[in-house]
């Protein structure tokens, strides 16, 4: 399906606001940041003054292009859930096909020199990650205070994931 315009998401944005109040607004997606007009929507969502609008989101752009964070923060972004599964590439080689721990702490250093505040969302799997919950505490304390604070969610055996792993 094809992703709503920005005129369409301004209007739902006034209409949440207005049924809503002053409620946190997440924008998610797939991933939000593929959008080139992500910064206006955050505009749009801002000038509605909605008491918290936060980001869900992979962190690879905020990696690669570090000024992005800053771009989002003057808009208006006030938060990120970053999707941050561990501290090791072998988790994320499992996970997520690719080795991104250094992806992983270089959008975190990012999001912190924007000013923005971090929580890390790691999705643990037996076997895979969850030894890591130790780890990932850890170096959540060492970059406090920009990391307020760690999201953990089980993984749901579903879509990318239909049964639990033969080793849990």
């Amino acid at each position: 399906s094809k992703a709503p315009d920005l005129s369409t998401l301004k209007k739902n944005l006034e209409h949440i606001k207005a049924t809503a109040g002053a409620c946190t607004l997440q924008i998610s997606g797939g991933e939000p940041t593929v959008r080139e007009d992500l910064p206006e929507i955050v505009r749009c969502a801002a000038a509605q003054d909605f008491s918290l609008i936060l980001l869900i989101r992979n962190g690879l752009r905020f990696a690669k292009e570090p000024e992005y964070a800053g771009i989002l923060k003057q808009a208006g972004l006030q938060s990120v859930f970053l999707q941050f599964d561990s501290l090791r590439d072998e988790a994320y080689l499992t996970l997520r096909g690719r080795a991104l721990a250094e992806i992983k702490h270089r959008s975190v250093q990012a999001l912190a020199q924007a000013g923005l505040g971090i929580v890390l969302v790691p999705t643990l799997v037996p076997g895979v990650n969850a030894e890591d919950i130790g780890p990932l505490l850890h170096y959540a304390l060492e970059h406090h205070p920009a990391v307020r604070g760690i999201h953990f969610q089980p993984v749901s055996y579903f879509g990318r994931y239909p049964k639990p792993p033969s080793n849990a």
